[in-house]
């Protein structure tokens, strides 16, 4: 089996730096790690001579916090080695990889703007790192250099790379990927990753598909065999090793034809959802997710912001950010109880502009009914 590695470069000192990606270390991956170089051009000179070795980068943001062991203090930042690092790649003078952010989340939101995030596939703050979460990403950093090769051998064909019948992918979506042939590597990757992957739409989350289909995962032992069953709904594009999604369009597939029901998912309550299931599939083990307190409607389409539960959009409200979304991506929402008691706002931060008089007139209703 053919070993990945990435390189780490940190200002710390070199054992407490390769404590913090030891975790990440697992068959088939390895992180070497490496303080700064002190210099620019030392430290891209370095890149370069190692680069044939290399399938990725993890970088902190702010390399020049302190010295390395030769007293010397960097005189950049992981921003701007990232950035030279792309524009090498699309010059092709470095191959193109993968280039991971792994910060202290103050130091993120501080110093990283949205231009900033871009140059990044993927962002990974280091106060939040605990064993159950390289379980999660040791996966997406070998997705992510696999998924580089994988775009970077198929750049005349892009559709090929999703590894399904394009027929019943949204012809938009399509359409601005293929508008991406001849772009960096790096370019085609984030549209992926933070287009299609991250957001719900075309593809959900193992969450949003409980979601979507009422059941509670937490009470319901059989939720392995629904998984299952969903198996040819599952994706199997690139980079699907690192995230888990399912194709939205094959699970209404699977709906008519495997639960075996003219009833629309959409608009059946989660009750329904399930004793269809049940029935269908022969289990016993499922149960219906319950509603949100000052929720109405059981018929789950997405996942609160603030409680992580089974909502319908109707019962909450829409979150800031999400003015430019495309036409295949979903919305998030917070629900009702989660706003008025700012229940992990870290999470969704404020509801969006246009559902801010609702929010005000919520909490003059509620107040009164106390």
């Amino acid at each position: 089996m053919a070993t990945t590695t990435f390189l780490y470069i940190d200002d710390d000192i070199l054992k407490d730096a390769a404590e913090k990606v030891q975790g990440f270390e697992q068959a088939g991956l390895k992180v070497l790690t490496n303080q700064h170089k002190g210099t620019w051009e030392n430290q891209m000179k370095f890149i370069k001579e190692n680069e044939a070795t290399l399938d990725g980068l993890l970088l902190d943001l702010r390399l020049d916090d302190f010295p390395n062991e030769a007293g010397e203090r960097a005189d950049f930042r992981g921003t701007s080695l990232a950035q030279e690092i792309r524009t090498r790649q699309k010059e092709g003078e470095f191959k193109s990889f993968p280039i991971i952010l792994f910060s202290g989340n103050d130091k993120l939101e501080k110093s990283l703007e949205k231009s900033g995030k871009d140059l990044f596939d993927i962002c990974i703050d280091k106060g939040q790192i605990n064993a159950k979460s390289y379980d999660i990403l040791s996966p997406q950093l070998l997705a992510l250099a696999e998924g580089y090769k994988a775009i970077t051998q198929s750049a005349s064909n892009l559709s090929g790379i999703l590894n399904t019948n394009i027929e019943y992918v949204d012809e938009r979506f399509i359409s601005e990927l293929n508008d991406l042939v001849g772009n960096p590597t790096h370019v085609i990757a984030g549209f992926l990753i933070h287009d299609m992957i991250e957001k719900q739409g075309l593809l959900i989350d193992e969450q949003v598909l409980a979601a979507r289909l009422g059941i509670d995962i937490d009470k319901s032992s059989d939720w392995g065999k629904v998984i299952s069953s969903l198996s040819p709904s599952k994706y199997t594009g690139v980079f699907s090793g690192g995230w888990h999604r399912w194709w939205m369009t094959s699970v209404n597939e699977w709906w008519r034809k495997v639960v075996n029901t003219e009833k629309y998912l959409r608009s059946t309550p989660a009750s329904i959802r399930v004793n269809l299931i049940k029935k269908e599939l022969g289990i016993e083990g499922l149960h219906a997710a319950e509603k949100i307190e000052k929720a109405d409607s059981e018929e789950y389409w997405t996942m609160c912001k603030g409680y992580n539960r089974p909502l319908d959009p109707v019962d909450g409200l829409m979150i800031d950010g999400q003015e430019n979304l495309y036409p295949w991506q979903d919305a998030e929402y917070v629900s009702i109880d989660a706003a008025l008691k700012c229940k992990n706002n870290n999470a969704w931060k404020k509801v969006a502009k246009l559902e801010e008089e609702r929010l005000t007139d919520l909490k003059e209703q509620f107040k009164k009914t106390r």
